[in-house]
């Protein structure tokens, strides 16, 4: 029984997540172990290295570089720079996003952006 549990808790920490809950946190993070971000914080500056899973911004003033297949903005005044990305969901305020590609050669970037003043451009 002691083992089995032990095996459960290896395989569910395996893909960890990374959360900024703290106010101008500076990272880079590696998409190949943490699949999924989430952004709590305000002001922070993250570096992606490769495509994450999911991208989740509940903060203010945000700077990401990278690319995401899912991207959930909900604070304000955020920029975000992608490679690229696959869906984009954009509903807090004054937010700047731009993508230089989708990232499945099929389909283009889904878009919605319901929130006011935001900026999401795509490559012409």
């Amino acid at each position: 029984m002691k083992l089995a549990i032990a095996l459960v808790l290896i395989s569910t920490t395996a893909s960890a997540d990374v959360m900024l809950n703290d106010n101008k946190q500076k990272v880079t993070v590696d998409c190949a172990k943490d699949k999924q971000v989430h952004i709590h914080g305000n002001d922070a500056e993250v570096k992606l290295t490769g495509t994450c899973e999911v991208v989740m911004i509940a903060g203010n003033g945000a700077k990401v570089v990278g690319s995401a297949t899912t991207v959930q903005v909900t604070g304000n005044k955020n920029t975000l720079d992608l490679d690229g990305a696959q869906s984009i969901n954009v509903t807090g305020n004054e937010n700047a996003v731009s993508y230089k590609k989708s990232l499945d050669a099929k389909k283009k970037v889904g878009v919605t952006n319901t929130g006011n003043k935001n900026k999401v451009s795509a490559p012409k």
